[in-house]
C-alpha cells in the first residue's frame, strides 16, 4: 500500500521526541476533569503543541484543547456540525470555552490511489462550494468577521514579516527568491484569488484519513477561513502525490481549475510554506524539507 507522500510525519516524530525529553504537550488529570468531569480511563496523547493538544480518552472520545486561540473552538464546532455529505467528520459530544470533546473515529492513512484522490476531490468540491463575497477570517457563525481588503496583499505581508524574523541562515537565502517570485506573479495570483470560498486551511494528508468503509475523514478545521481555493489544493499536492491520485482529484473536484493548476496551487502554497518556517531551527528536518520545496516552487514559475 502506497501512502500519499508526507515528509511532515517525520517532523511530528521529531516533535514527539522533543516532548519526551522534557517539553509538556499532554494534559494532567486535573486539566481533563476541569473540562469534562472525572475520568479514570486510559489517556493517549495524539498530538500536541503550542496551538492545541489532542488526547484520546478511552476508546471512543478525543479531547481537543485550543491553547493558542480558544476562539477557534466554536468556529470548528460549527464546521463539524454543518452536515457534510461527501465525507466524514467526528461528532461534537460537548464543548467549552477552550475545548471540544469529539467522537473518536478509527481510521487509517490516506492512500496514493485514484479512489482516494477522487474522494478528496469530492470533499474539497463540497467545502469550496461554500462561497463568500469577501476573503477573511471567520467568526463562530461562519461569517467573515475580519475581512481582508486585499487577500494576496495580506498573505504577502504575512510572508514578509515571517521572512524578517527567520534566522539569517534561512531568511538570507530565501527572502530574495520568494519576494521576486511573488512580485513577478502578483497580478495572476490576485486574479486567481478573486472568488473567495470556504478553506479548510490545513488540507494536507496528516488531516485526511481513510476509513474501513471507504470514506474520507477530514479532521482539524481550526484554521478555516475564506480565501482562494488553490490554497487548499496547494497544501494537498505539496509533496507530490502520484499522477493517478492527482488526475482523479481534479476530475472529481469539478469546479473550474486553471489548465496548469498544479504550479499555481504550489504558488499559493508558498504562503503556507514560509509560515511553517517560523521558529524552526535551520538545520532541522523540517527546515530542510521546507527550504527545498520553497526553492523548487520559486524556480518553477516566474512571470
Amino acid at each position: 500500500m502506497r501512502l500519499v507522500p508526507n515528509p511532515e510525519r517525520a517532523w511530528a516524530r521529531a516533535a514527539h521526541l522533543d516532548a519526551a525529553a522534557g517539553a509538556e504537550i499532554g494534559l494532567t488529570g486535573e486539566e481533563i476533569a476541569r473540562r469534562i468531569g472525572p475520568f479514570s480511563g486510559e489517556v493517549e496523547v495524539l498530538s500536541g503543541g503550542l496551538a492545541n493538544v489532542n488526547v484520546r480518552l478511552g476508546a471512543d472520545r478525543v479531547l481537543r484543547v485550543y491553547r493558542r486561540d480558544p476562539g477557534a473552538a466554536p468556529k470548528e464546532a460549527s464546521l463539524l456540525a454543518r452536515g457534510w455529505r461527501s465525507f466524514r467528520v467526528p461528532a461534537v459530544l460537548s464543548a467549552g470555552a477552550d475545548f471540544l470533546l469529539l467522537e473518536h473515529v478509527p481510521h487509517g492513512p490516506l492512500q496514493d490511489t485514484a479512489a482516494c484522490g477522487a474522494a478528496v476531490g469530492r470533499a474539497l468540491a463540497e467545502i469550496h462550494g461554500v462561497g463568500f463575497d469577501r476573503a477573511g477570517f471567520l467568526g463562530p457563525d461562519l461569517a467573515v468577521a475580519e475581512p481582508f481588503a486585499d487577500c494576496v496583499g495580506a498573505l504577502r505581508d504575512h510572508v514578509a514579516s515571517v521572512l524578517d524574523r527567520l534566522a539569517p541562515a534561512l531568511g538570507g537565502e530565501l527572502s530574495e527568491p520568494v519576494s521576486a517570485f511573488l512580485d513577478a506573479n502578483a497580478g495572476a495570483l490576485r486574479e486567481l484569488a478573486s472568488v473567495p470560498v470556504l478553506l479548510h486551511g490545513d488540507f494536507k494528508p496528516s488531516n485526511l484519513h481513510w476509513l474501513s468503509s471507504n470514506e474520507l475523514l477530514v479532521l482539524d478545521w481550526e484554521f478555516a477561513y475564506a480565501g482562494p481555493g488553490l490554497m487548499d489544493v496547494g497544501q494537498l499536492l505539496r509533496w507530490g502525490p502520484g499522477p493517478e491520485f492527482v488526475a482523479a482529484f481534479a476530475g472529481a473536484y469539478r469546479a473550474p481549475l486553471p489548465d496548469d493548476f498544479e504550479p499555481w496551487a504550489a504558488a499559493f502554497d508558498l504562503f503556507n510554506l514560509v509560515g511553517l518556517l517560523e521558529g524552526v531551527e535551520p538545520g532541522s528536518r523540517r527546515a530542510i524539507d521546507l527550504r527545498g520545496r520553497i526553492l523548487q516552487t520559486t524556480g518553477n514559475r516566474q512571470g
